[in-house]
This record gives structure tokens, C-alpha cells and sequence, in this order.
């Protein structure tokens, strides 16, 4: 009579529970995140073609198309913005080229709600 000893195999792990389960992690933590609030910046838009008296009380800065801020026909950049303010209170008028970006748009706006004014209107030009 003859015996064998019995052979010891590699144990076989699958991976596929592993794989459902990191799936299905995957989907609980894409499903219960917030991707962050996104915060409201109130902008006034005027159509470009209104009568109001903006040269009188307002404080007229123009964005170019490369994001380049003029007042007066005299180039600044947004951190001088505070320094161009008459007062704090100033109202200020932006007008928007047709070729410069939202971005570029609303990045003046928030540089100069910051440095103090207290009324900003934006203007999209034709």
C-alpha cells in the first residue's frame, strides 16, 4: 500500500470581491461628497446701449482683451486698484471689451469691490 503525502497548494484568492467592494466605495463617496458651495458675487449688468449719467458720478475702468485694466487711457494693474479710488465709497462703472473673458471680468470686479467701492456696474460692450 503506498501513501502520499498530501501536497500543500498555493490558496487561490480572487480578486473580484475586492474589486466590488472598492467600487462600490467608490460610488457611496462620489455620491455623499459636496464638491464646495460655490459663493453668489452679485453683478449688475446694464445693457451697453443705456442713457445713464455715468461720467458725472462714476469712475469709468475699462477691461481690455488681455485682461489689462485702463482709466482714463492710462494702463493699471488690478492691486493698484485701491490706490486709483477717490474715496472708499466711489462708485465705479467697468466696461468689458467684447474680446476679454468672463474671467478677466469678474476678477476686476472683485478687485475692486476689495479695495473699497461701494456701487460697481459692469458693462458688456457690443
Amino acid at each position: 500500500m503506498h501513501i502520499e503525502a498530501e501536497r500543500h497548494r498555493a490558496p487561490f484568492i480572487s480578486l473580484t470581491p475586492l474589486i466590488d467592494v472598492v467600487f462600490i466605495l467608490l460610488v457611496f463617496f462620489m455620491l455623499a461628497t459636496r464638491f464646495g458651495q460655490f459663493n453668489d458675487l452679485p453683478v449688475n449688468v446694464q445693457p451697453a446701449d443705456s442713457s445713464t449719467e455715468q461720467q458725472d458720478q462714476w469712475l469709468v475702468v475699462e477691461v481690455k482683451a488681455d485682461g489689462a485694466l485702463m482709466l482714463n487711457g492710462v494702463s493699471f494693474t488690478p492691486a493698484a486698484i485701491a490706490d486709483r479710488l477717490e474715496r472708499k465709497s466711489q462708485k465705479v462703472w467697468v466696461t468689458v471689451s467684447p474680446d476679454a473673458t468672463l474671467q478677466q471680468a469678474l476678477r476686476a470686479v472683485d478687485d475692486i469691490k476689495a479695495a473699497g467701492a461701494r456701487d460697481v456696474q459692469l458693462e458688456l460692450l457690443p
